[in-house]
């Protein structure tokens, strides 16, 4: 099997060391007897000598034995490849390096909690990365554990990327940033993904299955971005669009009619209401209202106040790592949010002539960001390396569906599997590495009375049997940091080993942002819902 696989082969080491045992075993015995045989006889100071020597020669033939490894290099394993080709990213574990000479066709990373993504894997693509002035976006699900390991890379290994972060449970200690920026809304297509990502993750069920509501849900959420787009670009954001959401529907109907695009989005509505159809109106308004209200609070609302930095990650001449964060108690509160501003910034990352980029999504099933399966294939030729993680296949079945489960799991080249617990996902992770044919020898020996005894007659028989190269089972009893995959475009295709943790640079505090302009947080949401109570006249 090819250096770096999952077999193990027999090296010198394991030839020289059948010598070794005998002469450990087979001298000493008739040394030992020979010491003795002096005792007996009162010759003690022949057998002290006699000792002595033997200890003295078997301590020679064991450091002999270790030098003569060492000079014949006894585990080549454990020598580093080298990359070939520029962009190439390195991971470190006790057996040598991996290399993944183009980052750009996925990495898919699985295994349960604890059992070492993190710090085996995401950390130290996140450091390569970062060391190769890789743009990027880092969806940190447990803030601030990953923006730590960012602001510390960027300080120690990047003269050239600047690193800025949202923090959704501190907002003042948060830059900010408005994803619903005129600039990033070329046409309505825009508008509509932006929408999507917003009501997907409110309401999850339509994931899964889109009904008449949730459609109709996207649709004004579509047109009020679009309105503001249009007819007031200068208050074209995240806060303001909530507050139309959350007016009088009928005003708020009206007001969509007065711009033929936005009078389109809402036709059906708009009809509904004018044949009062009460029932249908105040579902769809209702159903986006509530969803909405959990969001629409002056503490978060501020975090898209204003632009302390661009989405535009990858910018050549300005390139930036933003780091998402979320807290593990609040996921589904602050998803929207995260899905929003991930998904405009891939979208603008996923362009031609950019700066090479990265997009690691840590636990990626907590969050749905639309259009996720399309960016490992499509962002190989414009340089963008997408990192997966999460727990189990059946985690990212409940985030995103079978279908697009099944599609992402798919278009990420390089795969890396730790421990799991389901023995279902086991199933499915044995399978990916196939079966091997493997040869079984059945001796037995036969004859019949006396010259039977004599002269037996001995038959060997051979038989090939295909086995699975990983079994099931082992995906289940992995330890910490261990890992199995397969890579492409590297200097292995199979592997099985323990990853090295990441060496981390001294740690750094997080940069702060800008002051605040505003007095409080309620003097901003309370200016925001001013403007929208004009508008609405």
């Amino acid at each position: 099997m090819k250096e770096g696989g999952i077999g193990k082969g027999m090296g010198c080491s394991s030839v020289l060391m059948l010598p070794v045992v005998l002469f450990l075993v087979i001298i000493p015995f008739f040394m030992l007897k020979t010491v003795w045989l002096y005792i007996t006889e009162g010759r003690f100071a022949n057998a002290i000598f006699t000792l002595v020597c033997t200890c003295l020669l078997l301590c020679a033939y064991y450091g002999g034995f270790v030098l003569l490894r060492k000079f014949m290099g006894r585990d080549k394993k454990t020598k580093n490849a080298k990359p070939r080709d520029p962009n190439a990213v390195q991971l470190y574990t006790t057996r040598g390096n991996i290399v993944l000479n183009n980052p750009f066709r996925g990495v898919f990373v699985l295994g349960a909690a604890g059992s070492g993504k993190s710090e085996s894997v995401g950390v130290p693509l996140l450091g390569q990365f970062i060391e190769h002035n890789y743009a990027g976006i880092v969806y940190d699900f447990k803030f601030p554990t990953l923006a730590n390991d960012v602001e510390a890379f960027v300080k120690a290994k990047s003269a050239r990327l600047r690193h800025f972060y949202l923090d959704f449970n501190n907002p003042l200690r948060s830059y900010r940033v408005n994803p619903l920026n005129p600039k990033y809304l070329p046409n309505t297509s825009y508008a509509r993904e932006y929408a999507q990502a917003i009501v997907a993750n409110l309401l999850k069920e339509s994931i899964k299955k889109p009904d008449f509501w949730t459609r109709s849900a996207t649709d004004l959420l579509t047109a009020c971005i679009w309105y503001l787009r249009e007819e007031r670009p200068d208050i074209c954001d995240l806060p303001h669009v909530f507050a139309m959401i959350t007016s009088n529907d009928v005003d708020l109907l009206n007001l969509l009619q007065t711009n033929t695009q936005t009078a389109q989005m809402t036709m059906s509505i708009y009809n509904a209401m004018q044949r009062k159809a009460d029932g249908q109106v105040s579902g769809v308004i209702g159903t986006l209202q509530g969803a909405i209200a959990q969001l629409n609070t002056p503490e978060l609302m501020y975090i898209f106040s204003g632009d302390d930095f661009s989405l535009n990650v990858n910018d050549p001449q300005n390139p930036i790592v933003l780091t998402v964060g979320s807290y593990p108690t609040l996921t589904q509160t602050f998803a929207p949010l995260c899905s929003l501003v991930i998904t405009v910034a891939t979208k603008l990352m996923n362009q031609p002539a950019k700066a090479p980029s990265f997009v690691l999504l840590d636990e990626a099933p907590t969050i749905f960001v639309p259009n996720l399966e399309v960016l490992p294939n499509t962002g190989r030729s414009n340089k963008v390396a997408t990192v997966l993680m999460c727990q189990d296949l059946a985690q990212l079945t409940d985030g995103y569906g079978r279908e697009k489960a099944d599609v992402l799991f798919a278009s990420c080249n390089t795969h890396f599997y730790g421990r799991v617990a389901s023995s279902v996902t086991a199933d499915i992770l044995s399978k990916q590495f196939g079966k091997t044919d493997k040869v079984y020898t059945t001796a037995s020996e036969g004859g019949k009375g006396l010259q039977g005894f004599i002269m037996p007659h001995k038959t060997k028989s051979e038989t090939v049997q295909e086995r699975d190269v990983m079994k099931s089972a082992t995906f289940l009893q992995m330890g910490v940091g261990e890992f199995a995959g397969i890579a492409v475009e590297s200097n292995v295709t199979q592997f099985r080993r323990k990853f090295l943790q990441a060496n981390r640079p001294a740690a750094q505090p997080l940069s702060t942002p800008p002051a605040s302009r505003y007095v409080s947080l309620s003097d901003y949401y309370q200016t925001v819902r001013n403007d929208i109570d004009q508008l609405l006249g």
